[in-house]
């Protein structure tokens, strides 16, 4: 199954973590980093089920 949209590179999603890690909110990290809400729900989702990016 091919995504649907643009592949985050390894580097922005240890970004997004980093920021989950520093008490950010996925608002917050939407705005900081101008990606959406579920780009960042699903890319810290993933990090806390499986350990990696």
């Amino acid at each position: 199954m091919s995504p649907h949209g643009k592949v985050l590179s390894e580097d922005l999603k240890k970004r997004i973590v980093a920021l989950h890690k520093d008490v950010l909110g996925y608002k917050k990290i939407t705005k900081t980093l101008k990606l959406s809400c579920s780009t960042v729900a699903k890319t810290i989702q993933r990090f806390n089920r499986t350990g990696s990016t």
